[in-house]
């Protein structure tokens, strides 16, 4: 078998030769240059072969002296597949197009990322970036090179040390590394650590200051914990207390829930809208007709390929609409208290601020009317209950 390169850039066709003395054509053709490749016997008198298309040609006179027929079975090669190219332009024109359109889009950044940042907004970062020309639409190739444009971002961002940028496909990385400023402690005048409520004290723990109260004492709201004052009667100084005091607090808590709830019920019917991504851009495809249901989960996937780092601009979007109708549940009155403590419980916690924890809860009162479940419950809570209080030194 012989069929490379030259012979498909050439172009040939495979023959079927019919007749008797087809061996005595086949030495004259060798004898004559005629290249012959890849011949078989498919018959009786019946042979195939593959020749050149300029060979084809001077092989007529041979058949016809030694009484063969021939028939073309196939063709290949770059001639007849420009031949086929020709005959289908438009096909070839919207394959150069596309090509074309491919590469213009990737040459264009189409969104800018920002990462790193704490204190910064990242949308004064975002600013900054198309001030020096980093921005959605920007042509690549007019943008500076990635140390001139750190710099110059650096220039506009004076609380970041660093700025590094990333181009990935049609895609800028702008990564930024804020500057460390030395926490400075406040200045304060002298104060108190007062209960900001009615409690038994939990835990006491003072860092700056005297203790006023002792573990298990009942304090009053306002009543000071933690002195700002400390030494002796001879000599005394005025400073800021600080320190931490934990208090038993107790809450009364009264929660109604209805018995019957309304819950959405997914139907298992579902809609997938597609839309083609070009750059930030979605342009709907399909279906033609875009329809929707009234009540209704969206879920949404991306398909952006990419490959060594390249992100291409095009892609591909699906957007699943699944189809949700109201259902009516009726609770027992057993679960309709424990939703109600659930909610209490959180009310409570969200009231006693952070750190707050549930030492004991006790449902008082359970009641059912009007299709509702009213509870009662009391909370005994360990919370923070100190609060500052300025005073003026002596």
């Amino acid at each position: 078998m012989r069929y490379g390169i030259k012979e498909w850039v050439d172009g040939h066709v495979t023959i079927t030769v019919r007749g008797k003395r087809f061996e005595r054509m086949l030495n004259m053709a060798v004898r004559d240059g005629i290249r012959i490749w890849n011949i078989r016997r498919v018959g009786e008198e019946v042979t195939r072969c593959d020749i050149l298309i300029r060979d084809y040609f001077r092989l007529r006179p041979l058949l016809k002296e030694t009484g063969c027929r021939s028939h073309v079975e196939g063709r290949d090669g770059l001639p007849f597949w420009l031949l086929r190219l020709r005959r289908r332009s438009g096909l070839a024109i919207g394959v150069a197009l596309f090509f074309i359109g491919l590469y213009m889009l990737s040459s264009f950044v189409w969104s800018v990322e920002v990462s790193g940042t704490k204190m910064v907004d990242p949308r004064r970062v975002i600013q900054a970036a198309e001030q020096v020309g980093i921005k959605e639409g920007a042509w690549k190739v007019k943008l500076k090179e990635p140390l001139v444009l750190q710099k110059e971002l650096l220039s506009l961002l004076p609380e970041a040390s660093w700025v590094g940028i990333e181009i990935q496909g049609t895609k800028v990385m702008l990564q930024v590394v804020e500057k460390e400023a030395p926490v400075k402690p406040l200045a304060t005048g002298p104060r108190h650590l007062v209960a900001k409520k009615r409690a038994v004290v939990h835990k006491i723990l003072p860092e700056v200051g005297r203790s006023q109260v002792v573990s298990n004492q009942l304090v009053e709201k306002g009543q000071v914990l933690i002195s700002g004052i400390i030494g002796n009667d001879a000599r005394q100084q005025a400073v800021s207390a600080r320190g931490k005091v934990q208090g038993e607090v107790w809450y009364m808590s009264n929660t109604s829930v209805p018995l019957k709830q309304t819950v959405h019920r997914l139907t298992g019917e579902k809609l997938q809208h597609q839309y083609l991504l070009v750059g930030p851009y979605a342009v709907y495809v399909w279906p033609f007709e875009k329809q929707s249901f009234a009540q209704a989960e969206m879920a949404e996937q991306r398909f952006l390929p990419s490959y060594a780092g390249y992100a291409s601009p095009l892609g591909w979007k699906t957007v699943t609409y699944a189809q949700t109708e109201p259902v009516q549940t009726e609770m027992s009155v057993e679960e309709a208290t424990e939703l109600a403590e659930k909610f209490a419980r959180e009310d409570i916690l969200k009231k006693a601020g952070k750190d707050a924890f549930i030492q004991d809860e006790k449902v008082l009162h359970v009641t059912t009317e009007n299709g509702k479940v009213y509870v009662s419950i009391h909370f005994s809570v360990i919370e923070d209950i100190a609060i500052e209080q300025p005073f003026v030194g002596q």
